[in-house]
């Protein structure tokens, strides 16, 4: 099949010329036979590039996709087809992680992270040192540490992971805007920050005062929020809260509430978001992702 496009395609290169496939130029497709071929876009019309995706599968990244999830997740996020995932989980979270240096053969890192995760996940490769895990459902260990993930990984390869943890959502038709927010958060964090983990709540108050655009932020604040966002009431209760120094006496005494009425909506606040505004890194980012929220409103 390669043989024929390529008399119609003679930009055609595929995966087997060694190709650097991160190549603007090229639209990039896999066969059925699981194999990246890249055409040069300027003999790509849009009748000849719906034509080919009939039957080759747009592909955006460096290595191809190898199980069916990550296929259809590909077309989720890049083509923004919600519809391709069969069974959509009721919870998601992306994870991007970045290699010190390239693997020979990214197999190796989908093993290293099979013996992690007690089901299979679906791993995007943005180029060959970068990607995304994709964690479906809360099915992790309460107990689980990702530096400890990091300490086996570098004992078994030698070479250095960082992850930025993002948040948990339900709305698949969020996963596009999802992915290009990691991808700008975690570019964004490393002018900052050399942790090797950094969750999203850690790393407000780094995003907040970059560059990112509007939106981006707002994704942010959502993601800090959640379904509280709205309540404003309960917003203005913990802002207080943590202005007041997390003084519960002080802050019943200048909202006028009892304390066991105030102690509910902190407790409502932390059970909702899974933010614990008692510690100062909770009680800081929250902070400043409210001072955000109104700053646009």
């Amino acid at each position: 099949m390669i043989n024929q496009l390529k008399k119609i395609f003679p930009s055609l290169i595929h995966s087997k010329d060694n190709i650097q496939r991160a190549s603007a130029d090229y639209q990039w497709f896999i066969t059925q036979t699981n194999e990246v071929i890249g055409i040069k876009k300027i003999e790509l019309q849009h009748k000849e590039k719906t034509l080919l995706e009939l039957f080759l599968t747009p592909y955006h990244g460096t290595h191809p996709p190898v199980t069916t999830r990550e296929k259809n997740w590909s077309q989720v996020i890049f083509d923004q087809q919600t519809d391709a995932l069969s069974k959509r989980p009721n919870h998601y979270r992306f994870i991007y992680f970045c290699l010190s240096e390239a693997l020979s053969d990214p197999a190796d890192f989908r093993e290293a992270i099979a013996g992690v995760y007690p089901n299979q996940t679906a791993i995007i490769w943005n180029n060959q040192q970068e990607g995304i895990i994709i964690e479906e459902e809360k099915t992790m260990d309460e107990d689980f540490s990702y530096e400890e993930m990091i300490e086996v990984f570098t004992s078994d390869f030698f070479i250095d992971l960082k992850l930025f943890v993002g948040p948990f959502l339900t709305a698949i038709e969020q996963a596009p805007e999802y992915y290009e927010w990691i991808v700008h958060a975690f570019n964004a964090l490393t002018k900052f920050n050399n942790k090797a983990v950094m969750s999203y709540v850690s790393s407000v108050p780094y995003l907040l005062s970059s560059s990112l655009e509007k939106k981006e932020h707002q994704f942010l604040i959502q993601a800090i929020l959640k379904e509280t966002s709205e309540d404003e009431e309960l917003l203005r209760t913990i802002q207080i809260f943590l202005e007041c120094n997390s003084n519960t006496s002080l802050t019943a005494k200048q909202m006028y509430m009892h304390r066991n009425s105030l102690q509910y909506r902190i407790d409502k606040f932390i059970e909702k978001t899974e933010i614990d505004v008692k510690q100062f890194e909770g009680a800081l980012s929250v902070y400043l992702t409210l001072l955000f929220k109104n700053r646009y409103e």
